[in-house]
């Protein structure tokens, strides 16, 4: 996604009437509210969706083996307090109450992101901005499909990210080629 220049707030959509044109649209259109603007995201690649299948598979394992309180969910859009008239919609989000059957939640721990070619740096860092204004939001995780990179922003070190990487020479065995 590319952030474009911010209109003025009478000129933005809110969200319920996101919701309301969303509601329109086929199903398997990933459509995020930026700004007060409508956004369709491209399609995601396969590795995008390997990784955040295997995210999810992770915490749902988790969640069975141990049984914390909270829920991951892929798709939901997120409430902001910081853009009032903005809906992104991570990859994965971990929400500390049951589901509730609505598309949109304000109620997250955790948020990831999995990088794709689409996402430049000005995105990302709005993203960290926004969704370090959900009340109980803890940590916003990106993974790269670039590198072998995850990065971590959390609201005890002020949102200051601290960076993940595993050498290239130690992922030999993840590459056909390898």
């Amino acid at each position: 996604m590319t952030l474009r220049p911010k209109l003025a707030s009478e000129q933005q959509m809110t969200i319920e009437e996101f919701l309301a044109f969303t509601d329109t649209r086929p199903q398997e259109e990933r459509w995020e509210l930026i700004e007060g603007v409508p956004v369709l995201n491209p399609s995601p690649i396969d590795y995008h969706q390997i990784v955040v299948t295997n995210i999810s598979g992770f915490l749902w394992r988790f969640k069975t083996e141990r049984n914390p309180s909270w829920f991951p969910l892929i798709g939901t859009g997120t409430r902001v307090p910081a853009s009032e008239n903005s809906l992104p919609q991570p990859d994965i989000m971990v929400k500390e109450h049951p589901p509730t059957g609505s598309p949109v939640s304000d109620d997250a721990l955790v948020l990831f992101e999995v990088l794709s070619r689409s996402n430049t740096k000005a995105d990302q860092a709005w993203r960290c901005r926004v969704y370090a204004s959900v009340p109980n939001c803890l940590h916003y995780v990106t993974v790269s499909l670039k590198a072998v990179e995850v990065a971590a922003y959390d609201r005890d070190s002020g949102w200051k990210g601290r960076i993940l990487s595993i050498p290239l020479e130690n992922t030999r065995g993840l590459t056909k080629s390898g």
